[in-house]
């Protein structure tokens, strides 16, 4: 089951503004795990954890939470982690950044407003900036909630590769669905004092410093000592030690400011207000003042970060300096004075703030939570052949559930993934330079690299991306200490899973004991009806005898099946041969089939879009490799009904079988299979049904689709 934990410094952080998003995961499978230092029970959470968090960054606490995280962190693997508060962030980001790289843990983190911000004291900048800058690098996704605080992290926090804007937690429109009688609103009024007729004002809000609740006080006395019908409601917890209290009773205004503590009914208190106040010096993004404005009430509030993101001035409220009491004053009274006139002034439509409401704001956490993940597919060659059909196959397949990108020097593979629609990344050479510039851009949450050197390269930069090595093909290297075999080795060691296409790799590597843990062996995707559909015509005539489809490399030996057919030649004057594919021998076995006088036996005919048309031309499938991963090609052909003589070697050995085809351990092999079918067409029309039941049996596709994705999704965990 997929895990969730939030952190939080205190319980009632969790409670006022993440209950929905807790509900979220629940309703999508998560076992849901909440930590804070505090004992609350938190709805929607399955298990719940006790941690040592502290407000100051200078508590020796801190540190017990780092280690007391960390342990739960490593046992639980948890999926996501979610994280908010200044120091509740800082101890999660610490404990979990091992995890990071371990169990590809998401660490996500809301900052509610950075302790940094236009204004704020020098000390701030030279204690939270720097933190902040150094924890970013242990940050997947940084959540803001002001456009001044995402303006300022997508300037300077570079080393964090998804910065998002969120606005605030949400107004829960729930929480207002309701209607409040004129007597119901008077008689709230008479409980707390209050007459119909007097003018109310509300702050909702912790008392605090950063609140400025004191400041406020002092700034309206003269206000209310000229209107006795002025009140203030201050509904919040007290962390201030009754100071506010103290300067009321001072200045004997005890009548008229109500201090209300705690309250669950902050809607109703909305509803009898007639103006909303802020006189914070900094906020995120102030729920107070979102609730304020959602129930029609106009705003009076200092402008400050967050406050300013909400106020317009003269069209939902009214912004002043952050000390100048003349001014806030002035607007107060200014509505004071109106109320006979409607002093609800133009509060805006619903459509300022759709995207404050609770159910956008979970859109857009649904899209950062369970985003769809970035593969990127890696190939240093370009030739289309196993590893590029492969590749493409996959992204074809799960194409809408990924964002899925293929990239690989430019070649002749252009056109066809062009066809294909597949979203091609285009790089001159496959090298650490080109390769570092394409992970910055695209920021791949996977890596798929499918060869050798695409492998290499991306191991050297991949971060936290999780790296897939997928090997096609077992070189000779791979039986011994080298240069190739230990590069092999360190790739191999930093990525997270090794996939091969046949045992053959992992019995044949040199240093198979250090990785084995890793590789898992999967075959390739084969589909028979994909391979039908390039075949337009359902018969064809054969005319050829022998046909190969396959680079012509040192790998494929084309010298052996020259030598082959010129052998055959003898008993078999007319013998014609075609070779589909191109490759760094082509020139050097072009002479040769001139030399030998088999210009009319042995057709080079280059590299081919659609090669299944030519391939039902023939009656004999050939392949002399000296070594193969998979083995592809022999399953296409068996797919269109050839025989199959090839090379008793790699994953060849589990396509090939007696009942369609022969492998071959020698050349006198070769020689004898294809003689036996050329001089008897019962045992080749036999052998050609037997080819496609062949294929038919082999045909994989849906299973393996669904393999790549338990990878993609879980990471190999299920492997």
């Amino acid at each position: 089951m997929k895990k969730v934990l939030f952190t939080a410094t205190v319980d009632s952080h969790i409670l006022q503004f993440h209950l929905p998003f807790l509900k979220l995961f629940k309703e999508n499978g998560y076992e849901v795990h909440v930590a804070t230092n505090g004992k609350e029970d938190i709805p929607y959470c399955d298990y719940k954890h006790t941690i040592p968090f502290e407000r100051s960054p200078f508590k020796l606490n801190n540190i017990k939470a780092i280690i007391q995280l960390k342990k739960i962190i490593d046992t639980e693997k948890f999926n996501i982690i979610h994280t908010h508060t200044p120091m509740g962030s800082v101890v999660t980001r610490l404990a979990a950044k091992n995890a990071r790289k371990k169990y590809h843990t998401r660490v996500i983190y809301t900052a509610h407003g950075l302790h940094f911000f236009k204004g704020a004291p020098l000390k701030n900048w030279l204690l939270f900036y720097p933190v902040e800058k150094y924890l970013s690098k242990y940050t997947d996704t940084l959540i803001l909630i002001n456009q001044e605080d995402f303006d300022l992290c997508k300037r300077k926090f570079k080393k964090c590769k998804d910065i998002q804007y969120v606005p605030g937690v949400g107004i829960d429109e729930s929480k207002f669905n309701f209607t409040m009688s004129d007597n119901e609103k008077v008689n709230l009024r008479n409980s707390l004092g209050l007459k119909k007729s007097d003018f109310v004002m509300i702050y909702a809000a912790e008392l605090s410093k950063r609140k400025r609740q004191i400041w406020l006080i002092n700034s309206i006395k003269d206000l209310l000592y000229v209107h006795d019908d002025i009140h203030l409601l201050l509904p919040g917890k007290d962390s201030l030690n009754g100071k506010c209290q103290k300067l009321v009773n001072e200045l004997n205004l005890e009548n008229q400011i109500h201090f209300l503590g705690y309250r669950s009914d902050i809607p109703k208190l909305l509803k009898i207000s007639n103006l909303a106040l802020s006189s914070a010096n900094q906020e995120g993004l102030p729920v107070n003042i979102l609730e304020a404005l959602y129930v029609g009430l106009p705003v009076v509030a200092t402008n400050c970060r967050g406050n300013r993101d909400l106020i317009k001035n003269g069209v939902n409220g009214y912004l002043t300096g952050i000390d100048d009491f003349n001014k806030y004053n002035f607007f107060i009274k200014k509505l004071y004075i109106s109320k006979e006139k409607n002093y609800k002034i133009n509060v805006e439509k619903r459509y300022f703030l759709q995207r404050y409401l609770l159910d956008e704001v979970l859109i857009k956490l649904k899209k950062i939570y369970f985003k769809r993940k970035k593969i990127l597919h890696v190939l240093a060659s370009n030739i289309y052949s196993g590893a590029e059909k492969v590749a493409s196959t996959i992204i074809e397949n799960l194409k809408d559930e990924y964002d899925l990108y293929y990239c690989s020097p430019k070649g002749k593979i252009v056109d066809v993934l062009k066809e294909k629609n597949i979203n091609y990344i285009p790089i001159d050479n496959l090298n650490l330079k080109n390769m570092k510039k394409i992970f910055d851009k695209i920021n791949p949450d996977i890596v798929h690299a499918h060869d050798y050197k695409a492998s290499l390269i991306c191991s050297l930069i991949k971060h936290n991306t999780y790296l897939i090595e997928h090997l096609h093909n077992n070189p000779p290297w791979l039986k011994k200490i080298s240069v190739y075999s230990f590069a092999f080795l360190y790739s191999s060691l930093k990525s997270d899973i090794i996939l091969t296409v046949s045992d053959s790799i992992e019995n044949e590597y040199v240093f198979s004991n250090f990785i084995y843990k890793k590789i898992n062996c999967i075959g390739n995707p084969v589909s028979v009806n994909h391979i039908l559909k390039n075949i337009k015509e359902k018969k064809y005539e054969k005319k050829y005898d022998v046909c190969c489809v396959a680079r012509i490399t040192k790998q494929k030996n084309p010298n052996k099946l020259i030598n082959i057919i010129n052998d055959l030649k003898k008993d078999y004057p007319n013998i014609k041969a075609i070779w589909i594919g191109d490759g760094e021998l082509k020139e050097e076995i072009s002479k040769k089939i001139k030399k030998l006088n088999l210009e009319t036996n042995i057709y080079l005919l280059g590299f081919k879009k659609n090669p299944y048309k030519y391939m039902a031309q023939s009656k004999i499938f050939l392949l002399t490799s000296d070594w193969e991963g998979y083995g592809l090609v022999a399953f296409e052909a068996l797919t269109v009904g050839l025989p199959c003589v090839v090379s008793n070697v790699g994953g060849l050995k589990n396509i090939v079988n007696d009942s369609c085809g022969m492998l071959c351990n020698n050349y006198d092999d070769y020689l004898d299979s294809i003689k036996k079918m050329m001089s008897n067409s019962k045992l080749l029309n036999k052998l050609s049904k037997n080819s496609f039941k062949r294929a038919k049996e082999l045909d994989n596709i849906d299973s393996y689709i669904m393999t790549i994705k338990k990878i993609y999704n879980s990471s190999g965990e299920f492997l």
